[in-house]
């Protein structure tokens, strides 16, 4: 301890006299340190830390798909569960889940929020304690009885304050009085982001007769416990029993013999969508630690030629070669750890843009912070740096006779900086693999904005108002709501369109039912054509600027009374009548009654996100099938100064009604590429603080070379060299190790290609145009690193080098 002491002491003394040198080290060790904590933190809140719920490894999703017939994610009958409740063995309980939106009146402005229908076992199963009050209990969820609720911990904070009196309190939810029981404590959004829970009971559709007696009412998510012990092989062939049973018992339910029935961890489930991005990122942060220990390494073994000197003095004034080397050690690891402290500053600040990064693939991002396992990574990370960047030139200092050295007066040259060049080529090679993976996510980034999604978002607003059935049970009645409201919205001043629709564009449409087309034989059960559909206004296409390409869009003329009309779009006049105009066909849902005539093909709208394939999709004027909740409005100016106006005629209509989903289509696409934005954006940065380390590198083995060259440099001045042969001589040592880290850096980048594949929007993985480019740029920026030395070389007066020891 007190030699260590010494070492630390001295290495002190050591870094304030060369106050320069301490702060690029602790600044290029900070950055990497800083950005590998910050990584880490994510990795360890979303993928390493266990779930919190109690004993969060036993929870499992059950789910129904037919692959056979392309449905996915099937969801439960409530006759179903109550079959595999009474079947199961290796589950401890079994709950189910759907979610649904409820309007929450009297408190303040009518608020429209997700709501999650649940069994009375829900939260037992999930393992949850309650923040305050209680859970469900059975009596809670009694067919006919009062429902009751249970606030989540978000919701609980900003609608009603943080007021624990609301417990035992009763609130307005869709004209009916409900109770909250208890409040949650926070949680990750799942299996939905829900801001209340309320007892199964309490959703007119789930308690229905119909619902609660059809097995083919399929609405409900199945979510189990497993018993102690039992395996998750164990309950998906057990689940598999089950469903094979139900199959025999009812074959006129189960008429595929596709179906799957899959037993998924609830662990896998939350993170699944941010693995491969985790995994990415902590391959990206590690190549630019990598750098800043090699970097950091090239500076001091520089630093040990500069006092070869008083290391060789020292050598022979009785300090063996240990004491030397671990004097090295320690002065890289107090570098380190100043660097580990302030990238601990870097990591932190960087907190609150990480967490919204990882919501976008996780529920958990809420859980990513600076807790003691980040911390004490941190540490460790430090110290294994500055270990690792001290090793260089203490294994340097150990292959000298450093005696023999001070007879003579050799120099200590480190076998002619091979070494340093080493770590150069090293830096060039993770550098190249960071740009690779930047210039590949940028690339795909401007193919995703560049994608055309059918309609034009400028200065449009979106708004959502459901109507509760209750109240609006009748076309008629939701005709009169909507009619005259787009009639008065369309009377604003700097309103040039309005129109209704049941979704947003690019926010995806639900069902897929099947239709029949009149002359065409009908196929069997489940095998037959199917479309979306959205349920829409005249004033909608206009609204949104989808073109119109043959026949006509909706008008005045179709209205309750006349023939149904219909308008499609090109991807479902392609598929379904290839070689024909389908305009005056007929076709039939399966929800209707009536043939309804096409009478326009519009284009095509991405539904499902910029980078989904286009559906068949069919639209329905509101007015012939009364539906719709998403109102359109098209502004000449700023489409925020209409949302007063709409609230206002919305609330005059009925003062019950939420206005929510406030957005303009603009924001809708932003959110759509964030994801591959902020991806971009990472790497980038990766990317430039890994160049920006490597150019100094090379910058500054190249200015070393000069200064150790400066006689040879002389002599071939005096006799007559150009200044350009002179700028080439300096130039060729850094272009030199840049071409030899590209091709070292090459496997490397390939692999990170392929890695990036799934992230990527209309660009190859192997990329010539994006490879060729990166190479380019660094051998253009690498030389305007070696520009100042190769000045300082030219510059050198020939009397003087001669004159040189």
């Amino acid at each position: 301890m007190e030699k260590l002491t010494q070492d630390l002491h001295f290495a002190w003394r050591q870094l304030r006299r060369s106050p320069g040198f301490a702060l690029i080290t602790v600044l290029t060790l900070a950055l990497g340190i800083g950005a590998t904590t910050a990584i880490f933190s994510m990795i360890e809140g979303v993928l390493l830390r266990p779930l919190p719920f109690r004993s969060g490894d036993r929870l499992v999703h059950v789910g129904y798909r037919d692959p056979k017939l392309g449905q996915g994610n099937v969801e439960f009958s409530v006759r179903e569960i109550d079959d595999y409740r009474r079947r199961s063995r290796t589950f401890a309980d079994l709950a189910e889940y759907h979610s649904m939106p409820f309007t929450l009146l009297g408190w303040g402005e009518p608020d429209r929020l997700q709501t999650a229908v649940v069994s009375a076992n829900f939260f037992d199963v999930m393992g949850v304690t309650p923040l305050l009050g209680r859970t469900f209990v059975p009596e809670d969820a009694q067919p006919g009885g009062a429902p009751s609720i249970i606030l989540s911990a978000s919701y609980w904070r900003s609608r009603f304050g943080g007021d624990p009196g609301i417990v035992g309190r009763n609130v307005r939810m869709n004209d009916h009085l409900i109770r909250v029981v208890g409040v949650l404590p926070p949680l990750p959004a799942f299996p939905g982001d829900d801001k209340v829970f309320l007892t199964s009971n309490g959703c007119p559709a789930r308690s229905s007769q119909r619902v609660m007696e059809s097995r083919r009412a399929r609405m409900l998510q199945l979510f189990g416990r497993l018993k102690p012990g039992a395996t998750l092989a164990q309950a998906q062939a057990e689940v598999a029993t089950v469903a094979g049973g139900l199959a025999r018992e009812h074959p006129e339910i189960y008429q595929s013999s596709g179906w799957e029935v899959p037993v998924i961890a609830v662990q896998e489930e939350l993170v699944h969508g941010f693995r491969p991005t985790g995994l990415l990122l902590a391959i990206m942060v590690a190549l630019v630690l990598f750098i800043a220990c090699t970097n950091v390494a090239g500076l001091m073994l520089a630093r040990l030629l500069h006092r070869q000197q008083e290391v060789v003095l020292r050598s022979a004034l009785g300090a063996p070669r240990s004491r030397l080397a671990r004097q090295l050690l320690t002065e890289s690891a107090l570098l380190a750890l100043l660097g580990g402290l302030f990238g601990l500053l870097l990591a932190a600040a960087a907190m609150k843009l990480l967490a919204g990064y990882a919501g976008r693939f996780t529920p958990r991002a809420a859980e990513i912070g600076l807790d003691g396992r980040v911390l004490l990574f941190a540490l460790a990370v430090s110290l294994i740096a500055g270990l690792s960047c001290g090793a260089v030139p203490a294994l340097q200092l150990a292959r000298h006779n450093l005696a023999d050295r001070l007879r003579t007066g050799e120099k200590v040259t480190a076998g002619k900086h091979v070494l340093r060049s080493i770590l150069v080529v090293a830096q060039v090679a993770a550098s190249f693999v960071l740009l690779i993976g930047a210039g590949l996510t940028i690339r795909s980034l401007f193919k995703l904005q560049d994608v055309d999604a059918g309609y034009q978002g400028a200065n449009v607003l979106a708004a959502r108002i459901s109507l509760p059935g209750s109240r609006y049970a009748s076309d008629e009645k939701v005709i009169d709501f909507f009619g005259p409201l787009l009639e008065r919205l369309g009377g604003l001043p700097g309103v040039r369109a309005v129109g209704l629709a049941s979704a947003v564009p690019l926010d995806g449409l639900a069902a897929t039912p099947g239709f029949k087309i009149e002359g065409r034989p009908e196929p069997p059960e489940g095998q037959g054509p199917k479309t979306k559909y959205q349920i829409v206004s005249e004033g909608y296409f206009h609204a949104l600027g989808i073109p119109l390409l043959a026949g006509r869009v909706f008008n005045a003329g179709d209205h309750k009374g006349t023939l149904p009309a219909a308008v499609v779009n090109q991807t479902f006049a392609r598929r379904y009548w290839p070689s024909e105009s389908p305009l005056g066909r007929r076709v039939q849902p399966t929800f209707a009654d009536e043939w309804i005539t096409i009478v326009g093909v519009v284009g095509d709208v991405k539904q499902r996100g910029l980078t989904g394939d286009t559906q068949p999709e069919m639209f329905l004027d509101f007015r012939q099938q009364a539906g719709g909740a998403m109102v359109f409005v098209k502004t000449a100016g700023a489409p925020a100064a209409v949302v007063p106006a709409l609230k206002s005629m919305v609330h005059e209509r009925d003062p019950d009604l939420a206005v929510a989903d406030i957005r303009t289509l603009d924001q809708v696409r932003s959110t759509a590429i964030a994801p591959s934005r902020l991806t971009a954006m990472l790497l980038t940065l990766f990317a430039a603080l890994a160049f920006v380390v490597t150019a100094t590198g090379i910058s500054g083995i190249v200015a070393f070379s000069v200064t150790e060259r400066t006689q040879e440099i002389g002599v071939r001045s005096a006799l007559g060299a150009s200044r350009g042969s002179l700028l080439r001589l300096v130039l060729y040592k850094g272009v030199a190790l840049v071409l030899l880290g590209l091709a070292a850096g090459l496997g490397g980048a390939l692999m990170i290609a392929r890695l990036l594949h799934s992230m990527l929007y209309g660009v190859a993985p192997v990329d010539p145009v994006t490879f060729a480019a990166v190479s380019l740029v660094l051998l253009l920026l690498t030389g305007l690193a070696c520009v100042l030395p190769a000045r300082r070389a030219m510059q050198i007066d020939p009397v003087t080098a001669l004159r040189a020891e």
